[in-house]
């Protein structure tokens, strides 16, 4: 799970593996609730980064859980946040406005973003002289090879045990990524809000790949999806595989969607996905309601929406929340969705049935955003 909200978040500034962030009132809150939702859980070893913010998160899920034992904490500096020197304690606006071709890389193509990393001053034994110098960085391949490194450590030591890693934004984004094959390239596809929590299962002892059996679950703080991140414009999908053999869980999803505008929804053409969707719309009677006949629409239509999304002007959309769409399918369509999103394999997703997950379509951007995963 990511820390609770910090100083830092709420000014939106870069935080980066600097330490000067502290929990807000509302990350303290966040974090104790966090606890309280995990309250039961036996936990083999907890695992943190060493910067404050998360210390701060650990000794609030403690409290929440009422664990007084802390034996079991062990702090990796693998679990340290992405390095950001340059960027650390500026604001987003600042960052966009002043560094906006390095920017436009971060965003586009995290890959290749390079960084200078400011080195220790070295004395000239011909002068005496004290130098500064700088090296290029690259944060995000740095921080995944952190990430491989952390798992190569601790998978061993945890074999059929459950391990509580809190951890940061940009971290926890690089260890689901090389847990599930996902390539650096897709560093921003995966969300990750203040105290949401996410599961990994390593089923085959030795392996590094693991299963994606949830993300960025955030109901325990009464969000009913999470938030997004950055703005509100663009398009916004809730996606359901639906089976037809659990009318209940449909019924609660459907209590979930009450108070979310919902615009239009798209179902197979099968008697199932029609009448789950009409179910889960029970409080929609307005929204347009279509039916789609081909299995793979949610694959063409996705290619065309990406396609075509990346040029359109910011000025000839001016929305207040995103367009949000209802999408309803069998597991099999959804989890070929979530494969294509991610990049990677099916046998790294559980798509569980009669669940719900989030799919960001920025307004301007290339590439989706998982917001949210299995959400129960």
């Amino acid at each position: 799970m990511r820390h609770g909200q910090s100083t830092y978040n709420a000014q939106k500034r870069y935080q980066g593996s600097c330490d000067d962030s502290v929990l807000t009132e509302k990350g303290r809150s966040d974090a104790y609730q966090t606890g309280v939702a995990l309250k039961g859980i036996e936990l083999d070893a907890i695992y943190i980064s060493p910067l404050r913010r998360v210390k701060e998160t650990t000794f609030e899920i403690l409290e929440g859980m009422e664990v007084e034992e802390q034996k079991r904490i062990f702090t990796s500096s693998y679990l340290k946040e992405i390095d950001m020197p340059t960027w650390q304690g500026l604001t987003y606006k600042y960052v966009q406005e002043n560094f906006a071709a390095d920017y436009r890389c971060w965003k586009e193509r995290p890959h290749e973003f390079q960084m200078a990393e400011p080195q220790p001053e070295k004395h000239l034994k011909t002068t005496g002289v004290a130098v500064a110098t700088c090296v290029q960085c690259y944060p995000v391949l740095d921080l995944y090879d952190r990430a491989h490194q952390f798992w190569q450590e601790i998978l061993p030591r945890h074999v059929g045990k459950t391990i509580l890693i809190v951890s940061h934004s940009g971290t926890i984004r690089a260890l689901i990524s090389t847990a599930i094959a996902m390539k650096c390239e897709k560093y921003h596809v995966l969300q990750q809000s203040n105290c949401g929590i996410s599961i990994l299962n390593f089923p085959t002892p030795g392996e590094q790949q693991g299963r994606l059996e949830a993300m960025n679950i955030t109901t325990h703080l009464s969000e009913i999806i999470p938030k997004l991140k950055n703005g509100k414009q663009g398009l916004r999908l809730l996606v359901v595989p639906a089976t037809g053999t659990a009318p209940h869980l449909i019924h609660q999803l459907a209590e979930r969607f009450q108070t979310i505008p919902i615009d239009f929804s798209l179902s197979s053409d099968l008697d199932s996905s029609q009448q789950n969707a009409e179910q889960l719309l029970k409080y929609h009677p307005k929204t347009v309601q279509l039916q789609v006949l081909r299995q793979d629409f949610l694959a063409i239509w996705q290619q065309n929406l990406l396609s075509k999304r990346a040029v359109v002007p910011s000025n000839d959309i001016d929305l207040t929340r995103p367009t949000t769409g209802l999408v309803v399918a069998s597991p099999s369509v959804i989890e070929n969705m979530l494969v294509h999103i991610l990049d990677t394999s099916p046998k790294y997703l559980q798509v569980i049935p009669d669940t719900l997950s989030v799919v960001y379509y920025p307004l301007k951007s290339s590439f989706p955003v998982l917001q949210a995963m299995n959400i129960t």
